[in-house]
Order: structure tokens, then sequence, then C-alpha cells
């Protein structure tokens, strides 16, 4: 054939195939596919209904992993950092609670409340919690091993912190440096060794160098006349700041 028939015929080739794409594409319009695997909610449209680009026609949410977003107050900033272990509960289910950890945090605090939105990743291999659903959370901070001693045994004056030691039976004046605290504990970061024994009651009767008998905390019922000095052992434990 002639060089123009030929173009012709390449011509008309190349305009079918530019009809059949458009109609695969028009025939894969009329089918959705979702973008991800995960569980749809209920259809918003019927059979039949004619629907236009962004009309919902359901939900699909994959649920195995739920962001919680939360605030915390600017105070608590310095204690964030990502890894944190987080445990979440929900009203809907009393008694249990979901375990997760701090994936990320926001880089500003928001002006109005002056806290910082914290997010987290909790584990939702069953699908119970819902997106939506509110949580009360609770945000775990660092644990290390450390020395404590009961609080009530230090006794301040100005700025410093001293305890009394329990040194060949008598009482002896030291002062240590503190570090965080815990309900009725107090971190002791230097001036005490761990197995050493502190005046615990009594410390605002006792004076430097006065002989000390050290007693269980716990005093005897039948003897309420009676008013030595408690002394226990600091000790190395777990601490939560």
């Amino acid at each position: 054939m002639s060089k123009s028939t030929f173009d012709q015929l390449e011509a008309t080739l190349k305009s079918n195939r530019a009809r059949l794409q458009a109609a695969q594409a028009r025939l894969e319009d009329t089918v959705i596919r979702a973008p991800f695997s995960g569980r749809v909610g209920l259809r918003r449209v019927s059979v039949g209904t004619l629907i236009s680009p962004g009309d919902v026609i359901t939900t699909l949410d994959d649920t195995s992993l739920i962001k919680l977003d939360f605030a915390v107050p600017e105070t608590y900033v310095a204690m964030l950092r990502e890894g944190l272990a987080v445990r979440a509960t929900a009203p809907a289910f009393p008694g249990r609670s979901f375990a997760g950890k701090v994936a990320s945090i926001d880089s500003r605090v928001d002006m109005n409340t002056r806290s910082v939105v914290v997010r987290a990743l909790l584990a939702n291999e069953d699908g119970s919690l819902k997106p939506g659903m509110f949580l009360n959370v609770s945000v775990g901070r660092d644990e290390r091993e450390t020395l404590v001693i009961p609080e009530e045994a230090l006794t301040p004056e100005a700025e410093k912190q001293f305890v009394f030691v329990v040194v060949d039976g008598k009482a002896a004046r030291r002062e240590v440096r503190i570090g965080g605290r815990s309900p009725g504990n107090v971190e002791i970061l230097g001036g005490l060794e761990a197995g050493e024994r502190v005046i615990v009651e009594g410390t605002q009767k006792v004076r430097n160098g006065a002989p000390v008998t050290a007693i269980d905390r716990v005093a005897d019922a039948d003897e309420p006349e009676a008013q030595p000095e408690h002394a226990a052992s600091a000790s190395p434990t777990s601490l939560r700041q």
C-alpha cells in the first residue's frame, strides 16, 4: 500500500485505542476500590442512586492500630518523649485498659490552653476501640533504679536537705541531695549509701550525737507512752518521677 494509506490506517488505529482507553476508564469509575484493607461502615447510598465526586458512599477504617491524640499541660513538656508508655481506659469497657506508646509530640504549645498535643498509638487487634471514642489516658514516666528513703526522714533547712543517719547507735546529721519524688518516697542523689539507716520519726526532737534505739515503725499498742526514734534503711528501688 501507499505511504499515505498506511499513515491513515495508523492514525485510525491510534484513535480507536484512545477511545478504548477512555471507555475502560469510564467503566473503572463505576467500581469503588478501597485504597487499603479495613472495615466498611454503613452504606450511605442506595443501588441506582446517581452520585457525584465528593459524595460519601460509606466509611472505611483500619482500626488495628488506633491513633490517640490528647493534650498535656506545658509544665510537663520536659518529661515527654517518644516511646513513653501510655495506658488508656474507655467507659464502654469497665475494668479493661489499652496499652500503647507515645509516637509523636506536637512542635507547638496551644496559646489558649497552654498545652501540647501528644499522639499515641494503641494496639486494637480485636477492633474494640472505635474512631471518635473518648478515652481516659495515663502516661508513664521514666522508670529507673535509684536510692530512695521515706519522705518524712528529710529535715529541710533553708535550701538544703538533711537526714539523721544511725551510726554506732547514735544519730549523725548529714546533708543529702534529693531528686524526684513519688508518693511517700524521695530520691537521694548524694549523701547516702544503700543500706544505711536513717531516722524516720521523731526527727524534730533528735539531736546530732544523741543515742538512738532502732525499732519497728509500727509501735506496740500496749506501750503508748514510749517515744523511741524510728529508723529505716535507705534502699534502691524503682522510682517513677
